[in-house]
């Protein structure tokens, strides 16, 4: 019963006292001083672009991929490591000769696939530039 006094009593102290503030009006060159201050704030890592693999780890990659080539290329059956040697003797045996014989593509089809083509890269282009404006 008391603290339903005491909240009364709060409550009308702060709306008394709410009444009484009179509202503030930003200055006229808020907006301006605000993106002013934004713009100055270029260099702020948090829309800095990063790729999840490095250069060094993309070199490190590529090495080791052409490690293990070379190796199975190269090992032997004494081989200190005993790497399983891969044989690409099964590309002897594929025939692509006749593969592309029956597939007739019409001038009219071709054109529009190079047309669309040449417009979406056109379109990553300016996406591209677009984003990256609006980022810096």
């Amino acid at each position: 019963m008391g603290e339903n006094k005491h909240i009364k009593e709060l409550d009308a102290f702060a709306k008394k006292y709410v009444k009484e503030i009179s509202t503030e009006q930003p200055s006229l060159d808020f907006t301006a001083s605000l993106m002013q201050k934004i713009t100055l704030e270029k260099n702020l890592e948090v829309f800095k672009a990063k790729s999840l693999i490095s250069k060094k780890g993309w070199m490190l990659i590529a090495a080791s991929i052409l490690a293990l080539i070379f190796i199975s290329f190269f090992t032997t059956t004494e081989s200190a490591f005993n790497l399983p040697k891969i044989e690409f003797d099964f590309l002897d045996k594929l025939q692509f000769t006749n593969l592309f014989d029956t597939l007739s593509v019409s001038n009219i089809t071709l054109y529009a696939v190079l047309f669309f083509g040449l417009l979406f890269f056109a379109q990553i282009v300016f996406l591209k530039k677009h984003f990256d404006k609006r980022v810096y």
